[in-house]
């Protein structure tokens, strides 16, 4: 759905805002011990979110009529600013992650669903970049841009958008040619 440059752009206030606010919350319960769990589990958010992006862009945007349809038209209109508001996508990665990590532990739910909110932010930022800004060969995202336009012509693999590794583990990486890996 198209949706105004506030709201498209949202995250990337309201997700600092928000792991600043669970970060401090662990600091504040484990105080120095803290430091080490919450490292690790915000790597850990990180890196569970890759995966996270992966299986949602493969199998609920490529595969789920409402959602097919909703990334269809980024598909045929990638420059237009399409998606969700930013208290919709943050708000259920929060309600999705933090709440039942709590009842564990407040320190690894704040450091998961910190690293899982970087993780989609990032994905958000290289997935806007990668549409709308001029990449050039030797860039940072230059890869991430070369990856997410093959994914854009041949529509059958590079579900990936901010990494890769899991196209690579899952034989669905778009080789040169449109050709799909083997598994």
């Amino acid at each position: 759905m198209t949706i105004s440059k506030l709201l498209y752009f949202g995250d990337f206030i309201v997700i600092p805002i928000a792991v600043v606010a669970l970060l401090a919350l662990a600091i504040s319960e484990g105080r120095a011990a803290a430091a080490g769990p919450l490292a690790l589990s915000l790597g850990l958010g990180l890196f569970v979110w890759t995966f996270v992006e992966y299986v949602v862009h493969r199998f609920v945007y490529h595969r789920t009529p409402f959602f097919t349809q909703l990334h269809g038209a980024h598909h045929a209109k990638p420059l237009a600013l399409l998606g969700f508001p930013s208290f919709v996508s943050s708000g259920l990665l929060v309600a999705a992650v933090f709440f039942p990590l709590r009842e564990y532990s407040l320190v690894a739910a704040s450091g998961v669903t910190s690293g899982m909110l970087l993780g989609y932010a990032l994905y958000m930022f290289v997935h806007h970049a990668t549409h709308h800004f001029a990449i050039q060969p030797g860039d940072v995202l230059y890869r991430p841009w070369v990856r997410h336009m093959a994914h854009h012509y041949h529509d059958g693999g590079n579900f990936g958008v901010t990494t890769g590794f899991w196209d690579a583990v899952f034989g669905t990486t778009i080789r040169r040619g449109g050709r799909i890996a083997p598994v």
